[in-house]
């Protein structure tokens, strides 16, 4: 049970005014269980059916009441200031819609999963610094395309105004969709280093697959047709052309 890793994490935050609540997308490895025999101040949404990453989170959002939304992953361990330097910055920038953080990985922790997203000509996003050492080169308050959906504060108030996480998704891209629709919509995405997040990346979802990689090729595509301008969406067929001829 990976929130045997994570729970405790979020509940021992310096920040207290919070409010704590898990999704269970219908799993059968005893979360709900663990959740309700250890945490009673957390409250437990049970969904009968598996409705996805995207549904899944929306789920979540609509159970809560707080200004800022805080999505996370349940294979993941936080920081104890990561909402603390999260409130922050957003309570310093009101035109940022949203906010990434330092994402390091969970068992090397000096390796960068990612510090915001970057999106490319082929319509992917991309983990800027995904891979690299953490020497403190991304440790300024700064400019992103948008957050990973693995950990990010979204303001309410931006959330009203463009919708939530496309349910159409169900996972992968979801959270490139719901940044670009922010931005578009006038809204800045900035980085908060000092929210830290350590990541089991894809312990949840596991591994490479085909059937993963054809969900995000399908999701990439989407994404591209619903967002991006037609001469766009035309080029970005060539990006990803050359990105396959790599990938070979």
């Amino acid at each position: 049970i990976y929130l045997e890793a994570c729970l405790p994490s979020v509940v021992g935050q310096s920040y207290k005014n919070i409010e704590v609540i898990v999704v269970d997308n219908a799993s059968t490895d005893g979360s709900v269980e663990y959740v309700e025999q250890n945490f009673h101040t957390v409250k437990v949404v049970r969904n009968s059916d598996n409705v996805g990453f995207a549904e899944g989170n929306n789920v979540g959002i609509r159970a809560s009441s707080g200004e800022y939304v805080v999505v996370l992953n349940n294979d993941t361990e936080v920081d104890e200031n990561w909402i603390s330097s999260f409130v922050k910055v957003a309570e310093e920038h009101p035109d940022a819609g949203m906010l990434a953080c330092k994402i390091l990985s969970y068992y090397d922790r000096k390796q960068i999963d990612c510090v915001g997203h970057l999106i490319y000509p082929d319509g992917l996003s991309r983990g800027r610094g995904r891979g690299e050492m953490d020497e403190g080169q991304y440790d300024e308050v700064e400019e992103v395309a948008f957050p990973s959906g693995c950990a990010a504060l979204y303001r309410r108030e931006m959330l009203d105004q463009i919708g939530l996480f496309d349910k159409d998704f169900f996972i992968y891209v979801e959270d490139s969709d719901l940044g670009i629709r922010g931005r578009l919509a006038g809204w800045e995405c900035l980085c908060v280093p000092d929210a830290v997040v350590y990541h089991k990346y894809s312990a949840t979802m596991g591994g490479y697959s085909s059937k993963k990689a054809i969900m995000i090729e399908r999701n990439r595509i989407w994404f591209v047709v619903k967002n991006f301008p037609s001469t766009m969406v035309v080029s970005s067929f060539y990006y990803a052309f050359i990105r396959y001829l790599f990938q070979t």
